[in-house]
């Protein structure tokens, strides 16, 4: 699928947070299309269309995966790997938003504890990697997509 079909399928994304196509996309956009740029246009729609009523945020890389897999294998087999999927790619975005100094209200994200090794290992990875002028959300998104790519 190439860019043009693939952006058009987050136009339901982008009418709830239009701000996300203006300032975000140019960013988030190959981060998202590296991902799932190969995966089935109509399983892609209905993992994005079915998001918009589960979740109140642009969707994360692991947010999507986790959806596209529970549209491809049975319930057990979805709570299982999304539980796992969704705690160490949050635990990965805390350490990375602790290591760059994120505040939340004026507080610190703390480091958090019980990260597994291969995690922090994206973690630090994504960071010593990053161009001097990268945005924290486009570091936050490598993150994710890294982390559920290593779970999948």
């Amino acid at each position: 699928m190439d860019k043009t079909e693939f952006t058009a399928l987050y136009s339901a994304w982008f009418a709830l947070h239009p701000f996300k196509r203006d300032r975000d996309w140019q960013d988030l956009g190959p981060v998202h299309y590296e991902a799932f740029g190969k995966e089935n246009p109509q399983m892609m729609r209905e993992a994005l269309g079915q998001l918009t009523e589960e979740i109140r945020h642009f969707p994360t890389p692991s947010d999507i995966r986790n959806k596209l897999r529970s549209l491809s294998t049975g319930k057990t087999e979805q709570r299982t790997a999304g539980r796992k999927t969704s705690e160490t790619e949050t635990q990965a975005t805390r350490l990375a938003e602790h290591l760059l100094g994120v505040e939340y209200d004026g507080v610190r994200v703390k480091k958090p504890n019980g990260i597994p090794m291969w995690a922090e290992e994206i973690v630090h990875r994504a960071i010593e990697n990053k161009p001097d002028d990268c945005p924290v959300k486009v570091i936050l998104a490598r993150v994710g997509l890294a982390i559920a790519q290593g779970e999948g």
